[in-house]
């Protein structure tokens, strides 16, 4: 075996972490592969709507002994609560810089306020005359995310929404027509074309997100008659902590979960199956560039 075939599975390895207020996953990636084993479910110590407990808990995570070792490039997902996104209509706006990140910028303001104005912005790359879709995440939490990377000795190779990741996972020849992305509290439906998102419906979910996501559907389909005719949903559940963290007793409807339609096929967790639970990244050892803002 050459040299090169003894360090390309190496280079080929990730460590693919979601980043959200509740929780954090992390699971090793090797090419579009999971490593097994090596997937990790940790809850946030003073979990909350800021995301400073998160990222001090990922830092604490990518100082565990197994993980500073392998120093593996990161690939960072965000949860719904910091990264927003919109579907901006075209505009010839768009054809030039810097036009086109202020119409971006005027966009997500529109909807997420002025505050909106102090985010980094980027849309995604679709054809000439069609809507983009744009993501915006506040600016200070990616300086900490690249900071904290590079304080700890891992090269960032993506930061993304947490939508992003679950459509770039699904299977290439999986036959779907939208995606339904269940995290805790909030399901985000968008509808596809081309593996690209052409409508995005997102609102509020409970415990009870397989009764409420079919009722999502329907309103939204009511709302938007063009997408009545999708068949297939592909469904991406990261709701749920694990019983030994769930605060309310109303977490155990997860236990015995409601069947969904057929319309709606659930797909594998992109961050492993079956995660380990830890109370906080500091609690429990973990097991065995300039980052770019993907929409």
């Amino acid at each position: 075996m050459s040299l090169t075939e003894r360090l390309f599975p190496l280079m080929r390895r990730r460590l693919r972490v979601l980043l959200s207020p509740q929780q954090l996953l992390c699971v090793v990636r090797h090419g579009t592969r999971l490593v097994e084993g090596s997937a990790q479910q940790i809850a946030v110590a003073g979990a909350g709507s800021h995301w400073q407990a998160s990222v001090d808990a990922l830092r604490e995570l990518l100082q565990q002994p197994a993980i500073a070792a392998a120093r593996l490039p990161l690939e960072i997902s965000l949860s719904g609560r910091w990264s927003q996104l919109v579907l901006a209509p075209w505009s010839d706006a768009l054809l030039s810089e810097p036009s086109a990140g202020r119409f971006l910028q005027t966009q997500l303001a529109a909807l997420y306020g002025d505050n909106a104005r102090g985010w980094s912005v980027v849309g995604d790359d679709a054809p000439y005359g069609h809507t983009r879709l744009v993501c915006g995440v506040d600016s200070t939490l990616l300086q900490a995310l690249k900071d904290v990377a590079a304080e700890c000795g891992h090269a960032c190779r993506v930061i993304e929404p947490l939508l992003g990741t679950a459509l770039r996972t699904m299977e290439a020849d999986a036959p779907c027509g939208a995606l339904a992305l269940v995290e805790p509290g909030r399901i985000t439906m968008a509808a596809l074309r081309d593996k690209r998102i052409v409508a995005i419906q997102s609102q509020p979910a409970s415990e009870a997100w397989r009764l409420e996501l079919t009722q999502a559907w329907q309103r939204w389909t009511l709302r938007a008659p063009e997408l009545a005719g999708i068949a297939t949903v592909a469904v991406t559940d990261l709701s749920a902590l694990s019983p030994a963290l769930a605060l309310a007793p109303s977490a155990a409807l997860h236990l015995v979960p409601e069947a969904l339609p057929s319309r709606f096929v659930l797909s594998a967790n992109p961050f492993g199956e079956r995660a380990t639970v830890t109370g906080s990244a500091a609690q429990q050892p973990a097991p065995a560039a300039t980052p770019e803002v993907a929409a």
